[in-house]
């Protein structure tokens, strides 16, 4: 009797190294858009008090009265809470799998063509990724507040008393830094992975990110650091 060799089954999409990159790049498109939008909601605060509150209480109230009071805001939490454990998990399995396609190792070690965005990316990550645990323990929970107290819903009188220290600030415009270059490069490589990126076209994306980069790095670091100087009171 002939056996008859059957090919091997294609795996799925999402199991291949293509499809993680897709939705690692997915959830970083998502991650992003929030982050700008947060930019963007934070720079509010140099209006006044009443403005930076009322905003506020605004995303509190989102989506009535179709969805109850806060409902849809913890919809979009919750979104953003599968789309950072997504990308955590793809980041670190994708490096994974890199180690194990090394058949040996360099011997010579330097990075021709990684930039310092690049190479910083894992590390950048792991920083960003305590960040978000500290930044929810400091504004959110109400766990962290030295020097001054927290009180739930009173957003600007919060920051205020966040930022009037130095340690705190510094600790904010570090992660920032890291932000900034998480962004510039992981911006970049949306483009590649979905293969929007071509030699033409590679170095106005590298720029636009970088720019992008700036700019957020800018913005987010404008608020801890006029609170510092007295320019938010």
């Amino acid at each position: 009797m002939t056996t008859i060799a059957t090919a091997p089954a294609t795996p799925p999409l999402y199991r291949t190294s293509i499809g993680k990159k897709m939705l690692m790049a997915a959830s970083g498109l998502v991650i992003l858009l929030w982050l700008i939008g947060h930019m963007l909601g934070n720079l509010k605060v140099w209006l006044n008090q009443r403005e930076f509150d009322s905003y506020a209480e605004f995303l509190r109230r989102l989506g009535e009265p179709i969805f109850p009071h806060t409902v849809f805001l913890w919809l979009i939490r919750v979104v953003l809470t599968v789309a950072f454990v997504v990308h955590v998990y793809l980041a670190v399995d994708l490096s994974r799998r890199n180690r194990r396609a090394r058949q040996t190792r360099y011997v010579r070690t330097a990075r021709v063509q990684a930039d310092m965005p690049a190479v910083t990316m894992r590390w950048g990550g792991l920083a960003l990724a305590l960040f978000v645990i500290f930044h929810l323990a400091n504004f959110t929970w109400g766990w962290i507040h030295p020097g001054y107290r927290f009180v739930r819903g009173s957003v600007y009188a919060n920051v205020v008393g966040n930022f009037d220290q130095w340690w705190l600030v510094a600790i904010y415009v570090a992660a920032m830094v890291a932000l900034a270059l998480h962004i510039y490069h992981g911006t970049w490589s949306i483009f590649q992975t979905f293969g929007a990126n071509s030699r033409r076209w590679d170095r106005l994306i590298r720029r636009s990110a970088g720019a992008l980069a700036i700019v957020m790095f800018v913005g987010f670091v404008s608020v801890p650091v006029g609170v510092l100087v007295g320019a938010i009171q």
